[in-house]
């Protein structure tokens, strides 16, 4: 059996199809695909996915954010600066490094790949963050610091967190090997903490 198929048709398919799929993207991934050399957007989504985009900085009012970006090849760190986010006709884009080959480098690529995980999570801006059940968490940290935990945390949660601590202090049951377990007891219940070094590899 033979079909006959109209001239340019397939081609017309593909375009839709490439539309829709564009269509569907966020704004910020969007501009890496259509920026970025393929080079450039596969590293970029290695950077990210090996964790090495930290945000520094992060000013709501101004609609911008820095990020601190460690190289793929090297143990260079880059800082990009993302202004204007939320509209896709005034996003700003600069890294510190040298490259201009194309629109956007591997780091910002990173970054914007990190920047659209933040806005999907709802954590930036004044967007209240959806309420789960925590009592079995478990929050992986490449360090343990304030700053990662007030960004995990909802302000909620947080300010608990603060007033406990006012109130009360954790027994350390266990310090050693890298690993530290305790106790806290809250409205007549002990809840068992674990802190421990992450090493599972990427």
């Amino acid at each position: 059996m033979l079909f006959f198929e109209p001239p340019g048709l397939l081609k017309r398919l593909n375009c839709t199809l490439k539309s829709q799929i564009e269509l569907a993207l966020p704004h910020l991934i969007k501009y890496i695909y259509n920026s970025g050399t393929d080079e450039v957007i596969r590293r970029g989504k290695k950077i990210h996915a090996f964790g090495y985009v930290e945000m520094i900085e992060h000013d709501d009012l101004m609609n911008s954010v820095t990020f601190r970006v460690r190289d793929d090849s090297y143990t260079t760190f880059y800082k990009v600066h993302i202004q204007k986010f939320n509209d896709p006709k005034t996003l700003l884009l600069r890294c510190s490094c040298p490259y201009n080959l194309s629109d956007i480098c591997r780091h910002e690529a990173a970054a914007l790949f990190q920047l659209q995980d933040l806005v999907d999570k709802n954590l930036l801006g004044n967007n209240v963050a959806k309420s789960y059940n925590q009592k079995h968490t478990i929050a992986k940290m490449k360090f343990i610091d304030l700053r990662m935990v007030r960004m995990l945390s909802s302000q909620e949660i947080y300010s608990d967190a603060e007033e406990l601590l006012r109130s009360t202090r954790a027994n350390i049951i266990k310090a050693a090997n890298e690993t530290v377990e305790a106790t806290l007891e809250q409205g007549g219940k002990a809840y068992r903490i674990v802190l421990q070094k992450n090493d599972e590899k990427f």
